[in-house]
Order: C-alpha cells, then sequence, then structure tokens
C-alpha cells in the first residue's frame, strides 16, 4: 500500500560552493526549513517505511547568473548587433552549467554518504544530479525524518 502512495518530486536545491560541499561535516548542516505541527487538516500517521524509494533532485549553482540581463539583452534589443541571433538550447546550457568542480563535489559527497556514482543521473542543462534512494538513505543524507501524513477528508496520504 505505502508503494502506491504518490510521492511526488522533491527538489532539494543545495546552492554548493565548489569543493566545499564535499567536505561538510554532519554537525555543519542547517536547518532551512522544520515544522512542529503538521498543517490543518493533514496527521502525522508514521515514519516512512526505510526501503521505500523517493526521487531527489539535487540543483547546482550555476555559472554566469550574474550576466543573465546582458545576454538576453544582446539577442533582444533593437539596437545590438546580435539581435535576432538567439541561443540554441546547448548554448544556453554550456553557458549557464555549473562548474565541473561543483559537480563532482556534489557526486563525491553523495558517494561518500554511499551513494554509487551509477545511480545517479546528471541532466541535460547539467544543472541537476538526480537520483532515487530509500528512505534511510534520504534521512541520513539530509540528516532528516520521513513521515507519512494523511489528510483527515480525503484519506489520502503524502510523504514529509
Amino acid at each position: 500500500m505505502l508503494r502506491s502512495i504518490t510521492v511526488g518530486l522533491f527538489a532539494i536545491v543545495f546552492s554548493t560552493v565548489a569543493a566545499q560541499a564535499a567536505h561538510i561535516p554532519r554537525s555543519g548542516y542547517v536547518v532551512h526549513e522544520k515544522r512542529d505541527a503538521a498543517p490543518e487538516p493533514w496527521t502525522r500517521t508514521r515514519r516512512l517505511a526505510p526501503d521505500v524509494m523517493l526521487p531527489m533532485r539535487f540543483g547546482l549553482q550555476q555559472q554566469n547568473i550574474h550576466r543573465l540581463e546582458e545576454l538576453l539583452l544582446e539577442v533582444s534589443h533593437p539596437d545590438s548587433a546580435n539581435y535576432g541571433k538567439h541561443w540554441s538550447p546547448a548554448q544556453l546550457a554550456e553557458t549557464f552549467a555549473p562548474s565541473r568542480e561543483s559537480i563532482e563535489a556534489v557526486k563525491v559527497w553523495l558517494e561518500n554518504s554511499g551513494v554509487e556514482t551509477k545511480r545517479m543521473r546528471l541532466s541535460p542543462s547539467k544543472g541537476w544530479i538526480d537520483l532515487n534512494a530509500t528512505a534511510e538513505e534520504v534521512e541520513a543524507l539530509l540528516d532528516a525524518e520521513y513521515h507519512v501524513y494523511k489528510h483527515e477528508d480525503t484519506g489520502h496520504e503524502h510523504v514529509g
């Protein structure tokens, strides 16, 4: 039954400084969001079973974001020599993709946490590392606990 719960896509965005992600000590975790009680009309029913698979997505810090407005105006302003010369998806990915060091730092952090490299997928834009992980792995990675919540009116269950 639990496997039929719609888990959704967990988007966990890590803005990381290259080479630091692999060296974050366990005590260096920072709580970004915490809820002391479930919102109405949800009730926490149980701890998520450790073997439930969760889709994980780690956002990587992009390069050249500070140039975004400049580059956009370059192709969209009629007075620009590059007006109308729109970029291909490959050019966009190459310009804004995270650095190799940033990608490797997150991969090393995941590997050091027990995630095999073959389970990691780098998105075509190189901006995300996707993987499926067990609840037990995710809890260890994020120093968090996952529970199942039930909607009092509909009976729908959600992981959080």
